[in-house]
């Protein structure tokens, strides 16, 4: 997560500068916050790709609505928009067990828009990723943050292409376990 990133001033300032057109405030706001709204994103849908788009129309919509929004806080806002996303996304598609289980967790939780169960989120996600064994965290941070796909991941790292996707499903699966846990989840 990138330095500032809890500091909840700038953000709003930011936010601020981004009513105003400011494209230099929206690509800052950008670079701090699309990293844990994806990861939240990818470890509720199960799928990388749709996962990326779901962020990247939650900034397009933003964007477009700058200058109609009046947001006092900002990131409750965004995980708000990601997790209406996500839910709406799983309602529409065929579910899995465990899809049903995170867009019932999504939906309790749809109100929930504390400062604190924001923060909470964004300390478990890097918790999490933090707590995963190291070749897993390596493998984890090249596709999912750095957005390297699966073979160049594998042969950067002298592994199989089948390894990495192992890797990439097992730290997911942890973030699903952690993150269902979070009072974020719960009511």
């Amino acid at each position: 997560m990138g330095e500032g990133y809890n500091n909840k001033i700038s953000l709003e300032k930011l936010a601020k500068q981004i009513h105003k057109s400011d494209r230099n405030a929206f690509n800052t706001l950008f670079e701090l916050m699309w990293e844990p709204m994806y990861v939240y994103a990818s470890s509720v849908i199960m799928d990388d790709s749709v996962a990326k788009d779901l962020v990247q129309e939650v900034w397009i919509d933003y964007w477009q609505r700058r200058e109609d929004l009046d947001i006092q806080t900002i990131r409750p806002y965004l995980y708000k928009a990601i997790r209406y996303k996500c839910y709406n996304t799983l309602r529409d598609s065929k579910f899995n067990e465990t899809q049903i289980e995170a867009a019932n967790s999504i939906y309790v939780t749809s109100e929930i828009e504390l400062e604190e169960d924001v923060d909470e989120l964004s300390i478990r996600i890097h918790d999490t990723i933090a707590s995963l064994p190291a070749r897993c965290r390596e493998v984890f941070t090249l596709s999912r943050i750095n957005n390297i796909n699966n073979r160049e991941i594998a042969e950067k790292l002298n592994i199989s292409q089948r390894s990495v996707e192992n890797q990439i499903s097992f730290a997911l699966r942890k973030l699903r376990k952690d993150l269902s846990i979070v009072k974020f989840f719960t009511l």
